[in-house]
C-alpha cells in the first residue's frame, strides 16, 4: 500500500518564508533607522531631510504603500494558513477562507484572540505611519497661516524631513506582525500550503495529523450546495443558476456593512471640513483647485466668500503640533487611530474576495479543462483579477487617506477637503466591488460551495491523483429512482434539469436481505458447533462492488448485499419508502435488536453549530477509519 498523496504546495511555503525573512529585515532596518533619525533630531534640534520635488513628495508614499501591502499580504497568508489548520484540528474549520484576525483558535496560542488583536495593531501601525515618514514643508503655506519662522525655517524650503517617530512606529508594526507570523509558523503543523479549496478539503479527509477531526463524505448529498449544509440529505433537481455568496457565509453581510460605512463617514467628514472653510476659519484657506495631488501656490486674496482664498488646494490646519520631536508624536498617533477603521474594513474585504476566488476554482469542475492539477497559490493570486483589484484598492485607499489628512513639518495636522472626497470615492468603489462579488450568481448546474469544506467532500466522490477532475452525471435517473452526480478524470455530461439527483453509487451502501423468521430468531440466535453465531452487518471491499449471496444453512444466516438508492420524491416533494415486507429486516432494524456486535460509531460534529449539519451524523469523524471510497482513505491499495 502507498500513501495517498495530495498537493502540499512546497513552493508556496518557500515564497511565504522568503517574504517573512524580508519582513524581518524591514522591521529591524526601520527600527534602527528610526532610532538614528531620532537621535540626530535630538542632538541637532532638527530632523534629517532630503530634497525632493513636490510631485515626488506625494508619489513616494504611494510606492511605500504598495511595498507595505505586498509584505503584509505575504505574512498574512502564512498567518491565515496556520489559522486554517489550527481550526481544523479543533473541528471548527467550516470554510477554506475565514476572517483571519477576527477568528480565534482556542488551543493554538499564536492564533488566539489576544495575538490576533496584536497582529491587527501591527497592520494599523505599519499602514498608518507609512504616509508620515517623509514630512514636507511648504513655506508659502506656513506664511499664509502665519506660522513661518524665517530664522529656523530658512533651510527647510525645499526639504523633506525624515520623521524618526514614524519610522520607529513603522518598524514596530512590522516587528509585531513578523514575530506573530514566525510563532504561528513554528507552532503549527501544516499539511498543505495550498489555498486551493480542493487541496484543503482533500487534506482534511486523508491527512494523518488530523485524526479525530477528519472530514468524511456524507451520502445522498451530491446535489446539495453550501446553502443546504444544515438540511437533511434529499434528492434535488439541478438548476442553471446558483444562490449568492451573501447568503452562503454568515459574515459576508457584516463585511458589507463595514465597507459601506467608510464612504458614508468619509463624505460626512469632507462635507464638514468644506463647510467649516466656507464659514471663514482663521486656520484654513479656501482653494479653487481640485487636482488629485494637493498644491499650494502661495498666492492668497480676500476676494472670495471666506476670509482668504487661493488658486491651490483647500486646506484646514488643525495644529496640534509644535516643532521638535514631541510635537510629532500626537499627530502620528492621531492619524493612525483614524486609519484603524480603514485598515479593518479592507482586511474584512479579503473574506469576500477569497470566497469569490474559491468558488471560481470550484466551478472549474464544469469548465472545458476541468480543475488544474498543478495549482500554484502565488501564481493564482497574481492572476486573479479579484485579488489584484483588492491589492490595488488597499494601496490606493491608504495612499489617498494619507493625502486627505497628513502631517507637515512644523505645521501639524492638515486636512484637504478635495482629497477627502477622493478618498470617499475610492472607498465607494471598494464597497461596490464587495457588493458586486457577494451578489453574483454562479452559473452552471454544479452546486455552489464557496470553499465550504464539507460541501466539497460531499460532492466530490473520486479524487484524481493528477488533480484534474470533471463533474457531471454518473448514474442516470431511471425507474423512479434518483440519479447520481460526481467527479471523474473524464469529461461527464451535465445532469438533466428535469430529473432528481441525490442517490448513492451502487457500491456505497448495502441493506440486509430478507430473513425468514422461521429460520432464526433475531433475539436468541442458535449456536452451531458450540459457538454462538450472531448476525452481523455486511462486510465488503471498498473497491469492488459487493455481489455475493451465501445460501441459508440451518443454525445461522448470512446477509445479501443489494443496491440502495434514494427513491424519487412524491408529488409533494416527500420520499416514498416502500413498506417493509413481513419477515424482512433492514440494516437499521437489525442494529436496533441489541446484538453485542451491532454498534454505532460515535461522531463529533463541528464546534461551529451553524454548519454542524442535521443529517444524522457529522461530516467530521472521531475515528481514523478509511472511507468507503479508496480515493478518500489514507491509503491506496
Amino acid at each position: 500500500m502507498t500513501r495517498q498523496k495530495y498537493d502540499d504546495s512546497a513552493n508556496t511555503r518557500w515564497w511565504s518564508v522568503f517574504g517573512l525573512v524580508i519582513s524581518w529585515f524591514v522591521a529591524m532596518g526601520a527600527l534602527f533607522a528610526g532610532a538614528i533619525c531620532l537621535y540626530l533630531e535630538i542632538r541637532d534640534g532638527k530632523a534629517p531631510h532630503l530634497f525632493l520635488s513636490n510631485t515626488w513628495r506625494e508619489v513616494l508614499p504611494l510606492g511605500l504603500n504598495i511595498f507595505v501591502t505586498l509584505l503584509n499580504d505575504t505574512m498574512g497568508y502564512t498567518h491565515a494558513v496556520a489559522l486554517r489548520w489550527s481550526l481544523q484540528r479543533e473541528g471548527k474549520l467550516d470554510f477554506n477562507s475565514n476572517l483571519r484576525l477576527l477568528t480565534a483558535s482556542k488551543y493554538s496560542v499564536p492564533n488566539g484572540l489576544a495575538p490576533n488583536l496584536t497582529y491587527l495593531a501591527g497592520i494599523v501601525l505599519a499602514y498608518g505611519s507609512t504616509s508620515l515618514i517623509f514630512l514636507s514643508f511648504n513655506p508659502q503655506l506656513a506664511q499664509a497661516l502665519k506660522k513661518l519662522n524665517p530664522e529656523t525655517d530658512s533651510d527647510d524650503i525645499n526639504g523633506v524631513h525624515v520623521n524618526g517617530v514614524a519610522l520607529l512606529t513603522f518598524g514596530f508594526g512590522f516587528f509585531l506582525q513578523a514575530i506573530l507570523t514566525n510563532w504561528a509558523l513554528v507552532r503549527t503543523e501544516i499539511p498543505t500550503w495550498s489555498s486551493n479549496p480542493l487541496d484543503v478539503a482533500r487534506a482534511c479527509m486523508v491527512d494523518d495529523s488530523l485524526d479525530g477531526y477528519r472530514v468524511k463524505q456524507r451520502q445522498g448529498r451530491c446535489m446539495m450546495g453550501v446553502h443546504l449544509a444544515e438540511d437533511d440529505a434529499k434528492p434535488l433537481k439541478p438548476v442553471p443558476k446558483q444562490r449568492r455568496m451573501i447568503s452562503a457565509h454568515p459574515h459576508v453581510r457584516r463585511v458589507l456593512y463595514l465597507l459601506w460605512i467608510l464612504p458614508v463617514l468619509a463624505g460626512i467628514w469632507g462635507g464638514g471640513v468644506y463647510g467649516y472653510l466656507i464659514r471663514g476659519s482663521r486656520n484654513g484657506i479656501f482653494g479653487r483647485s481640485w487636482s488629485l495631488l494637493p498644491v499650494f501656490t502661495g498666492e492668497t486674496n480676500q476676494d472670495c466668500i471666506t476670509k482668504q482664498c487661493t488658486d491651490g488646494t483647500s486646506i484646514l490646519n488643525m495644529g496640534w503640533s509644535a516643532s521638535g520631536t514631541a510635537g510629532t508624536v500626537g499627530g502620528v498617533f492621531l492619524i493612525i487611530a483614524l486609519q484603524a477603521v480603514v485598515t479593518l474594513s479592507l482586511h474584512c474585504c479579503e473574506l469576500i474576495v477569497n470566497l469569490s476566488r474559491d468558488e471560481k476554482i470550484w466551478r472549474k469542475l464544469i469548465g472545458p479543462r476541468g480543475t488544474n492539477g498543478h495549482y500554484n497559490s502565488v501564481w493564482a493570486a497574481f492572476t486573479s483579477w479579484q485579488t489584484v483589484f483588492l491589492f490595488t484598492m488597499k494601496a490606493g485607499v491608504h495612499w489617498m487617506f494619507g493625502m486627505a489628512i497628513n502631517l507637515q513639518y512644523n505645521l501639524g495636522v492638515n486636512m484637504h477637503p478635495p482629497q477627502i472626497f477622493y478618498f470617499a470615492g475610492i472607498c465607494l468603489i471598494a464597497a461596490l466591488f464587495g457588493l458586486f462579488l457577494s451578489l453574483q450568481q454562479p452559473k452552471g448546474h454544479l452546486p455552489p460551495s464557496f470553499g465550504h469544506i464539507r460541501t466539497i467532500a460531499d460532492i466530490i466522490d473520486e479524487w484524481a491523483d493528477s488533480g484534474c477532475m470533471f463533474w457531471g452525471e454518473k448514474i442516470a435517473p431511471k425507474d423512479g429512482e434518483s440519479g447520481f452526480t460526481g467527479t471523474s478524470t473524464e469529461r461527464l455530461k451535465m445532469p438533466d434539469v428535469n430529473k432528481y439527483y441525490g442517490g448513492q453509487k451502487e457500491w456505497d451502501a448495502a441493506t440486509i436481505s430478507e430473513i425468514p423468521l422461521d429460520v432464526v430468531s433475531p433475539i436468541e440466535p442458535p449456536s452451531a458447533g458450540g459457538f454462538g453465531l450472531h448476525p452481523s452487518p455486511p462486510q465488503f471491499s471498498p473497491i469492488q462492488q459487493p455481489n455475493f449471496q451465501v445460501p441459508m444453512q440451518q443454525g445461522y444466516f448470512a446477509p445479501m448485499a443489494q443496491q440502495a438508492r434514494f427513491p424519487a420524491p412524491g408529488p409533494h416533494g416527500h420520499h416514498q419508502h416502500p413498506p417493509a415486507q413481513q419477515g424482512q429486516y433492514t440494516f437499521s432494524q437489525w442494529t436496533q435488536q441489541g446484538h453485542p456486535h451491532a454498534h454505532s460509531h460515535p461522531s463529533q460534529s463541528s464546534l461551529n453549530s451553524r454548519y454542524s449539519g442535521s443529517s444524522g451524523y457529522s461530516g467530521y469523524s472521531a475515528h481514523s477509519d478509511q472511507s468507503a471510497q479508496p480515493f478518500l482513505g489514507g491509503y491506496r491499495i
